[in-house]
């Protein structure tokens, strides 16, 4: 498998809009990953801390991986989660060497603009939904680059899970270009869009906060500015596309396919955060909210999105995953299905959402769910 890591697609000016860039072979850093600004990730408990990135609001990069750059394969496109506001495409809990080598497909992971340097409503004409437009670049960047690492930019599947399946859902309402035909939705909240008067108010409530404007702040201050914001709304995805109906309309009418998904349990993490069960979770009132919560939240709203895309002539797929590691409290919960299609044991053992399984036994499964993602994308 070969691996590259730090290849531009864009560059792009706080709150400007992304600029396409040429593929550009001397560029290529493989041992450099690239995070945009973040404060520290909410799910480590479950996920495990990962990786060091160096951060930067210059974070236009993809990481691609490919079995030989010759050929014409099935193209996977993933969209990293992380509520919008943590995240990376080159981190290893996203390496895609099994899944591209199993399935001889090219893999791209994409790095984009998150939280208020991606997402920040600006009523005063500073574009908008610039981290989807953002990942909408790096769709065309694959569309005219991917066949020098041995993709068919004719079969172009767009993945993603949470704030990664909700990019999905936002570009197949989005996009007008026809840059992927099939789309895989994991785990993906899409009931949480905020109308245009919240949005106004929490520019404000934001500006009020930082007391400059934002184009003179720096970015440590922007950080601590979007973390006193998101404590203080009590919301638990204050950034995202906005403006945006995903059961309304589909701008990318070269949408053919669509695999749902979710874990049986995905909102075990958010529960036991809620209630700051982090370290005692699974006691009847944890268990009985993630039931109910994982009902509305995950299943109610995605079946709903999937009858949406059926009424528009789209063939729908769904899929949910039951699965629950031994000796793991979080049982099937959110980003479990991770574990199993990227990254190495090296990588997931021993994290919250794994518990006590063994390697047998993670390989087992993951081997599993690789084979039903792999015969879709193809």
């Amino acid at each position: 498998m070969q691996i590259y890591h730090h290849i531009r697609y864009a560059k792009a000016a706080r709150f400007g809009e992304p600029e396409l860039m040429p593929f550009d072979e001397s560029m290529i850093n493989d041992s450099k990953v690239v995070s945009c600004p973040q404060n520290k990730f909410r799910l480590g408990f479950i996920m495990g801390d990962g990786e060091q990135t160096i951060q930067d609001e210059d974070c236009h990069f993809l990481s691609i991986y490919t079995p030989s750059r010759y050929g014409n394969r099935p193209v996977l496109v993933w969209i990293h989660g992380g509520a919008y506001i943590a995240g990376s495409g080159g981190e290893s809990a996203y390496d895609s060497a099994a899944l591209g080598e199993e399935g001889d497909i090219v893999v791209v992971s994409v790095t984009y603009r998150l939280g208020v340097f991606g997402y920040l409503y600006n009523p005063d004409g500073t574009p908008q939904n610039l981290g989807l437009k953002d990942q909408m670049t790096a769709l065309k960047w694959v569309h005219e680059n991917i066949s020098r690492f041995g993709g068919n930019p004719d079969q172009v599947t767009l993945a993603g899970q949470s704030a990664g399946g909700h990019s999905v859902a936002s570009l197949i309402s989005y996009c007008k270009e026809p840059y992927f035909r099939k789309a895989i939705i994991q785990s993906a909240p899409l009931g949480f869009q905020f109308g245009e008067k919240f949005l106004k108010k929490q520019y404000h409530e934001f500006l009020l906060l930082l007391g400059k404007p934002v184009t003179e702040a720096t970015t440590a201050e922007m950080l601590v500015t979007q973390k006193r914001l998101m404590k203080a709304s009590g919301k638990s995805m204050c950034f995202s596309p906005h403006v945006l109906d995903l059961g309304k309309e589909i701008a990318c009418t070269s949408v053919e396919k669509v695999l749902i998904t979710w874990q049986k349990d995905d909102t075990s993490p958010f529960v036991a955060m809620r209630l700051k069960h982090e370290n005692c979770f699974g006691g009847a009132i944890d268990r009985l909210a993630t039931r109910l919560s994982t009902w509305f939240v995950f299943k109610t709203m995605n079946r709903r999105y999937a009858s949406f895309l059926k009424e528009n002539g789209i063939e729908v797929l769904m899929h949910e995953l039951s699965w629950r590691p031994e000796g793991s409290k979080f049982g099937a919960c959110h980003c479990l299905e991770l574990s199993l299609l990227f990254g190495s044991w090296e990588r997931w053992k021993g994290t919250g959402m794994l518990g006590q399984t063994d390697e047998a036994e993670w390989k087992k499964h993951s081997q599993e769910l690789r084979k039903k993602w792999l015969a879709f994308i193809k």
